[in-house]
C-alpha cells in the first residue's frame, strides 16, 4: 500500500501577518518620502519625482516574479516572509550607498555617454528595495486573498502612519538618518514574521538584530556612516564639499536641508553675510550680520531698497512673502519702517535668526520689536487677515515648490496665481507698492498677471503704475539676468517718483527696462499701454503671458507640452554646472516629465507586462481565461487612485499652507481611511445588496465634488485657525478615502481562490498603470487645470464601475 502525500499545511492568516504588512508598508513609505527629499538634494527636484515611478515600478515588477517563480508562489510563507523582509531591510542600506556611489548626471545625458549606462543601473539599484517589499506584500494578497479586505486595511494604516514617523525622524537624523530608520522598520516586519521559529526564521531573527544594531551604529552620525553625493551640476553644493571648513551648520526637516556656510568674499556693504544653501543649491539665501541696528545704520546693497524709497516717512507697514535669511527685513528696518511682518514656509531659516544666531549674528533682526517673524505659507497667512500694507515684498520666493515639498514634486504653491497677486493687491494701501523680483525670463508673465490682477480687483488702470528693473547679466549667467523685478504702485508712478527711482537703480548697478516716461518700446510697452490685454498676448503666439491661476499654478511652465520639440529636450539634458539658470530659462520641468513618461513606460512594459507575456503566452489555460477585463478593471484603478491623491495633493497645498500639514492630512486621510474602507468594504457592499454600482458612483461624485468647489469651502475657512482647516480637509477628504478603499480588494475577490496568476497579475497592472499615472496627473493638470484631471478621474472610476460588472468567478481556470 502506497504511502500517502501529505497534504501542506493550510495557511492562515494571523495578527503576525497583519502587523507584518503594517512595518513593511510604514517601512516603504517611509523610504519612497525619504529618498524624494535625498534626491532632491543630491540631483534636482524633477528626478525626486521619479521616485514615486521607481517605487510603483518595484512593486509591479514584484508581482510578475510572484507569477513567474514557482519556487516563490510555493514557498512556506512564513519563512519567506521573514527572510524577504531581512534581504528588503539590507538592500535598502547597499542600494541608497550604491546609488551615491554612481556619478549619475541626468540633465548631461546628450553630453555624456558614460550617462546613459549610469541611467538603467541607477534605476534598477533604487528599484531593488521597492521589489523586495513588494514581493511581501504581494505574496501576502495573493497567499490570503480570501482575507483581502483585512489585509489592505493594516497595509494602509502602515503607509498612513509613515507620513507621521518621516515628519519626525527627518528633522532629528537628516536623509541618511531616514534611510537607516527605513531600514530598522523593515527589520521590525521581519521580528514579527519570524515569531513562530524554524530554522529560517531564527536565521532572519538573528539578521533582524544585526541589522537594527548595525543601523542604531549609522544614527549615531548618519551623514558620516552613509553620506549623500552631490550632482557635479550643482555649484554650490560642490563648492561646500571642496570647501568643509566653511560650513557653520547643517538643518533638516520634511521638505528642504539647509547649509548654512561662511561667505569668503568680501561683503559689498556694511553687513557681512552666511549664505543659506537650500538642497545643496536648489536655491539659497543670505544671512546678513546685524549684531546692532541704530538710526545711522545704512541700508544694505540689495534691490529691495527701490521697495522702500517712496514710502511714506516712518509709518510704512512693511509685509514680506518668503523673507529667507532676513536681507528684506534688514532693508526695511534700515529705511524707516514702522512694522516689519516676515513670514517664511521653512522653519529651519527663522529658526537660524531667531535662535541659533541670535547671541552674535542677527541679534537686531531677532529682537527688535518691529519685526514679527512668522513661520507658514506667506499667501495662506495673508489671506486669512484684514491688514492693509504700504509694502508688500516678494524677493524670489521659490515658485517650484517642489523644492518646499517633501510628498510629490512639481508642486507648485500658488505664490504668483492670479488669484494670489490679487489678494497681495487688495492688501495694499491705496499709495502702497507691490515688489516682486524674477528671473528675467519670468518677468512679462508676471506684468501681465498684475495688469489683469488689477482690473479684476476694480482697479484704475493709469499705465502709470509699472517700473521694470534687472541685474546686468553675470559671467554666469552669460545673456539672461537672474535677477529681475517690477515695482508696482496702485496710484502711479509720477516723474519725480520715476527719477527718484532711476537713480536710486543706477547707484545699486541695475538697469531700467520699462517706465511711464520712457516707455521703451517692446513686449512691457505692449503689455501696459493695452486696452485689451487679451487680444495683445496674441502677438506673443511664442510666450505664455496670461497668468497662471488656482486651478493651473504652474507660473513657471511656460512651453505646452505640444510645442515641445527635439531641440528644447536637447536643451534641457545637455547641462553643465549652468543647470540651476537654465531650469528657469528652459522647458526643463516638462522635458522632464516627458521623458520620466517614457521611460516609465518602456521600463514598466519591458519588466512587467513583457515577461508575463513569454512565460505564458502558449500556455492554453493562461490563453483561455479572459484576462482583459480584470487587465483593465486594475489599471483603471491604478490610474485613478494615484491622479486623485497627486491632485488632493495639490490643491489642499493652497488651504493648509505649510507642506508638513499637506503631507500630514493629505497623506495620511487618503491611506487610512482607505484602508478603513478596505476592512468595510465586505460589509458595505453586503448592506448594498451587492449592488457595488453605488461605490463608484460615489467615488464619482465626491471627487467632481471636491474638485469643483474646492475654492469655495477654503474660501469659507480661510481665516480659521491651522487646526479647524486641519479637520476641515479630514472631513472633505475622508468619505472619498473611504470609498476608494473598497474597489481593489472587491475586484481581488471576483477573482477564484485558485487562480493566483491572475490576482498576481491584476497587482503588477494595477502597478505599472499606478506608475504611469503619477507622471500623467502633472502633465494633464499643467496642460489643463485640476478641475479637468479631476473630472477626468472621475470617469476613470465610473469606467471601472462598467468593467467590474463583468468580472465573474471563474473556478480552477488558471493556477
Amino acid at each position: 500500500m502506497k504511502e500517502q502525500k501529505k497534504s501542506p499545511p493550510k495557511e492562515t492568516l494571523t495578527i503576525k501577518h497583519k502587523l507584518g504588512i503594517l512595518f513593511v508598508s510604514l517601512s516603504v513609505l517611509m523610504l519612497e518620502f525619504t529618498l524624494i527629499r535625498v534626491l532632491s538634494v543630491s540631483l534636482w527636484y524633477h528626478f525626486a519625482f521619479m521616485i514615486i515611478s521607481i517605487a510603483l515600478l518595484g512593486f509591479g515588477i514584484s508581482g510578475v516574479t510572484i507569477i513567474l517563480s514557482s519556487k516563490i508562489s510555493k514557498a512556506e510563507i512564513n519563512s519567506f516572509l521573514a527572510i524577504t523582509s531581512v534581504l528588503y531591510s539590507v538592500s535598502i542600506i547597499i542600494s541608497f550607498i550604491l546609488i551615491n556611489k554612481i556619478p549619475f548626471e541626468p540633465f548631461s545625458l546628450l553630453l555624456d555617454s558614460n550617462q546613459w549606462l549610469y541611467l538603467p543601473v541607477y534605476y534598477l539599484i533604487i528599484t531593488l528595495p521597492f521589489f523586495l517589499a513588494g514581493l511581501i506584500i504581494g505574496q501576502l494578497f495573493t497567499r490570503f486573498k480570501s482575507n483581502i479586505n483585512s489585509l489592505y486595511f493594516f497595509d494602509l494604516v502602515g503607509a498612513g502612519l509613515s507620513c507621521f514617523v518621516f515628519i519626525l525622524i527627518l528633522p532629528s537624523f537628516g536623509g541618511s538618518g531616514g534611510i537607516a530608520a527605513a531600514s530598522i522598520i523593515a527589520c521590525l516586519g521581519a521580528l514579527v514574521f519570524a515569531v513562530e521559529k524554524n530554522r529560517m526564521q531564527t536565521i532572519a531573527l538573528f539578521g533582524a538584530a544585526i541589522m537594527i544594531l548595525i543601523n542604531g551604529l549609522f544614527l549615531t552620525a548618519p551623514d558620516s556612516y552613509l553620506p549623500i553625493s552631490i550632482s557635479s551640476n550643482k555649484v554650490y553644493g560642490n563648492y561646500l564639499k571642496e570647501n568643509p571648513d566653511l560650513r557653520i551648520l547643517t538643518k533638516w526637516n520634511s521638505f528642504s536641508k539647509v547649509d548654512v556656510m561662511k561667505d569668503d568674499e568680501p561683503p559689498v556693504d556694511d553687513y557681512p553675510v552666511y549664505t543659506a544653501i537650500i538642497d545643496a543649491g536648489n536655491s539659497t539665501t543670505n544671512i546678513p550680520q546685524v549684531p546692532v541696528l541704530s538710526d545711522t545704520s545704512r541700508p544694505p546693497f540689495d534691490a529691495s531698497n527701490l521697495a522702500m524709497l517712496l514710502k511714506r516717512e516712518d509709518t510704512a507697514k512693511v509685509f514680506i512673502l518668503g523673507s529667507g535669511g532676513g536681507g528684506e527685513i534688514l532693508t526695511a528696518l534700515t529705511n524707516g519702517a514702522k512694522s516689519v511682518t516676515a513670514v517664511e514656509i521653512n522653519g529651519i531659516l527663522n529658526d537660524l535668526i531667531e535662535r541659533d544666531f541670535t547671541a552674535y549674528w542677527t541679534t537686531a533682526l531677532a529682537k527688535d520689536k518691529r519685526v514679527r517673524i512668522i513661520t507658514d505659507d506667506a499667501r495662506s497667512w495673508l489671506r486669512g487677515k484684514r491688514i492693509k500694507y504700504d509694502i508688500i515684498i516678494s524677493a524670489h520666493t521659490i515658485s517650484a515648490s517642489a523644492t518646499n515639498s517633501g510628498a510629490m514634486s512639481l508642486v507648485e504653491n500658488y505664490i504668483l496665481t492670479e488669484e494670489a497677486v490679487r489678494e497681495y493687491l487688495q492688501h495694499l494701501d491705496i499709495n502702497g507698492i507691490l515688489y516682486i523680483t524674477r528671473p528675467e525670463s519670468q518677468i512679462p508673465r508676471l506684468v501681465t498677471t498684475l495688469k489683469i490682477a488689477q482690473q479684476k480687483n476694480g482697479g484704475s488702470d493709469t499705465k502709470t503704475q509699472f517700473y521694470i528693473f534687472k541685474r546686468p547679466p553675470s559671467e554666469f549667467e552669460i545673456d539672461v539676468s537672474y535677477l529681475s523685478g517690477v515695482l508696482f504702485r496702485k496710484r502711479g508712478f509720477d516723474e519725480f517718483d520715476i527719477q527718484r527711482l532711476k537713480t536710486m537703480a543706477a547707484l545699486l548697478n541695475l538697469e531700467t527696462v520699462y517706465d511711464p516716461t520712457s516707455k521703451q518700446e517692446g513686449v512691457f510697452k505692449d503689455i501696459i499701454e493695452s486696452d485689451n490685454i487679451y487680444e495683445t498676448v496674441k502677438k506673443y503666439p511664442d510666450s505664455k503671458l496670461l497668468p497662471a491661476t488656482d486651478d493651473n499654478p504652474y507660473f513657471e511652465h511656460n512651453t505646452d507640452f505640444t510645442d515641445l520639440s527635439f531641440s528644447h529636450v536637447k536643451e534641457s539634458f545637455s547641462q553643465t554646472d549652468r543647470a540651476i539658470i537654465t531650469l528657469v530659462q528652459k522647458p526643463v520641468a516638462e522635458s522632464t516629465l516627458l521623458v520620466l513618461l517614457l521611460q516609465t513606460i518602456i521600463f514598466s512594459a519591458l519588466l512587467i507586462l513583457l515577461p508575463v507575456y513569454l512565460r505564458f503566452r502558449k500556455d492554453p489555460k493562461v490563453k483561455n481565461a479572459k484576462k482583459g477585463k480584470y487587465i483593465l478593471y486594475f489599471a483603471l484603478l491604478g490610474l485613478g487612485y494615484i491622479i486623485i491623491e497627486i491632485c488632493l495633493i495639490q490643491k489642499f497645498t493652497l488651504f493648509l499652507g505649510q507642506p508638513v500639514y499637506t503631507m500630514l492630512t493629505v497623506i495620511s486621510t487618503m491611506l487610512i481611511f482607505s484602508g478603513i474602507g478596505s476592512m468595510f468594504s465586505e460589509k458595505a457592499i453586503g448592506l448594498l445588496k451587492n449592488n457595488v454600482n453605488i461605490i463608484y458612483i460615489i467615488i464619482a461624485l465626491l471627487t467632481l465634488l471636491i474638485g469643483l468647489v474646492n475654492s469655495v469651502i477654503f474660501e469659507a475657512f480661510i481665516r480659521a485657525d491651522v487646526l479647524l482647516r486641519v479637520v476641515v480637509s479630514i472631513i472633505l477628504i475622508a468619505p472619498l478615502a473611504f470609498f476608494m478603499g473598497m474597489p481593489f480588494p472587491y475586484g481581488m475577490s471576483r477573482i477564484d481562490d485558485n487562480s493566483k496568476y491572475l490576482a498576481a497579475y491584476s497587482w503588477s497592472v494595477n502597478g505599472f498603470f499606478s506608475v504611469i499615472g503619477s507622471v500623467l496627473a502633472v502633465i494633464f493638470s499643467m496642460s489643463f487645470g485640476f478641475r479637468i484631471v479631476f473630472a477626468i478621474s472621475a470617469m476613470v472610476y465610473l469606467g471601472a464601475m462598467f468593467t467590474v460588472r463583468k468580472l465573474s468567478i471563474e473556478p480552477n481556470k488558471l493556477t
